[in-house]
């Protein structure tokens, strides 16, 4: 075997490490919020998918129709990353939160991207991912192809979530074990 060293080396969060990489992500995108908001409507345009626009908030609506259930999905820039949120197409019962929540974290466990998450004020489901196209080249072809793969993972899960979120328990019955 081997002997192996390691060059004691710390990195600084917005510090300069030894390999550059902040200078190197200033070189790779100078695109502004505006650029991408305006990227985004081309790459739609030009797919022609159909789409709303919050222009003064730099969000892109669109719906997809899954297997089972409409996909309502918002691309949301900011000044760093784009947000893909898509907002599934039913309530979950406040009864039912628990096992929506359980069964959510089931399923993030699987994925290696995004996230589903319950909002617990309105019973709302949604599943989001960002990325930080500070850092790193965004294009039309890579928002088309992520919006697809939003849509796709959305609609694999949501016609089983959709089951639990609104089933209606009886009364005494532990969210746990059904």
């Amino acid at each position: 075997m081997g002997t192996y060293h390691v060059m004691p080396v710390t990195v600084r969060p917005g510090g300069h490490s030894m390999f550059g990489l902040k200078k190197e992500a200033e070189k790779i995108n100078q695109m502004t919020a505006t650029d991408v908001y305006s990227m985004v409507r081309t790459a739609f345009d030009k797919a022609e998918l159909k789409y709303g626009v919050i222009p003064e908030n730099k969000i892109v609506q669109t719906t997809f129709m899954g297997d089972d259930l409409p996909i309502k999905m918002n691309i949301i820039v900011d000044d760093m990353v784009i947000r893909f949120v898509c907002l599934l197409d039913f309530k979950a019962n406040t009864e039912n939160y628990k096992e929506v929540a359980w069964q959510l974290n089931c399923i993030n466990k699987e994925l290696v991207f995004g996230g589903f998450y319950l909002d617990p004020e309105d019973g709302f489901v949604m599943f989001e991912d960002a990325f930080p196209y500070k850092e790193a080249k965004v294009s039309e072809e890579f928002i088309l192809a992520f919006s697809k793969l939003m849509g796709q993972t959305v609609d694999k899960y949501d016609g089983d979530l959709k089951k639990i979120a609104e089933k209606v328990q009886r009364p005494g019955s532990d969210a746990m074990y059904g």
